[in-house]
């Protein structure tokens, strides 16, 4: 399971041709460097933040949390990982473990418990920043 992204330049004409001036292979690696920062982001938030500790127990867990994915043995939190196999148009953060989707999605009886979306959003309003920093740090600006 990955989250999916996609990532467009929006701006002013000015912003847009001096990306066009800009090499291509240093655009390439702006984006490619934003995208492992951003990746690695959301995949800390999915592991730290998004799975609560604690699993099953009195007053702990699912029914202290109805929406809330709890961990008791760290397994899916320490199976979140970054593939850069796509890169440098993409990039994918998620699980490989057959129940990652059914806690994302649910399933049956299954409660959706999200963790990779939820991350995502958290990360979301930084993208513009990770990038312009990138560019900026390239323009020495």
């Amino acid at each position: 399971m990955a989250v999916g992204l996609r990532v467009s330049v929006v701006g002013s004409k000015a912003l847009l041709r001096q990306l066009k001036r800009t090499n291509p292979a240093i655009n390439r690696r702006i984006v490619t460097e934003s995208l492992v920062e951003i990746a690695l982001k959301v995949q800390t938030n999915a592991a730290n933040l998004q799975i609560t500790g604690g699993g099953r127990g009195k007053g702990k867990g699912l029914s202290a949390l109805p929406n809330k994915l709890t961990s008791r043995t760290g397994t899916l939190r320490r199976s979140i990982a970054v593939d850069r196999k796509p890169l440098p148009r993409a990039i994918e953060v998620g699980t490989d473990l057959v129940y990652g989707p059914i806690h994302e999605f649910g399933l049956g009886n299954f409660p959706e418990r999200p963790f990779m979306g939820p991350a995502l959003d958290a990360i979301s309003p930084q993208f513009g920043a990770v990038v312009i920093k990138r560019w900026k740090r390239e323009a020495r600006l």
